[in-house]
């Protein structure tokens, strides 16, 4: 776990820096779907896997590209105690909004259509629902 968290703040950080340099930047989780095959490309040692990379690059502006809008702070930021309720408040606004930028990229559904479907069954993970076995494969077994 430790591991994990450092890696997300260094990661986090690199973009930081990158961003200021002018460079895009954006988080690729789907490196997760395939960890031997990404672990064997990038020479990685036993007990090691990849969770996540930042693509960093300068964007074409000739592409047509726009920001996914987030989740509004309100709905993740919570002080001393969780409030489900308060966060769920913000979901039917957020899936109006994100059901527009789909649609302005081809996709369709909104954030929890899409989030839905990607929990209906093991097929629907991409790969991840062997993550658990891949992992003790790479030496990084879980009790």
């Amino acid at each position: 776990m430790v591991g994990f968290v450092d890696t997300a703040l260094a990661a986090q950080n690199a973009v930081v820096a990158a961003e200021s340099l002018e460079f895009g930047t954006v988080f690729v989780g789907s490196i997760r779907n395939h960890p031997l095959a990404v672990a064997d490309e990038l020479g990685l040692p036993d007990h090691a896997v990849a969770t996540f990379g930042p693509a960093i690059g300068r964007p074409d502006p000739t592409e047509p590209a726009g920001i996914k809008p987030l989740l509004p702070q309100a709905a993740v930021l919570q002080h001393e105690t969780y409030d489900a309720e308060s966060a769920d408040s913000h979901v039917e606004a957020y899936d109006e909004v994100l059901s527009g930028y789909n649609r302005r990229y081809g996709l369709e559904g909104d954030w929890s259509t899409r989030v839905l479907a990607r929990l209906a069954h093991a097929e629907s993970l991409h790969g991840r629902e062997r993550l658990r076995a891949q992992l003790d494969a790479r030496g990084l077994p879980s009790w």
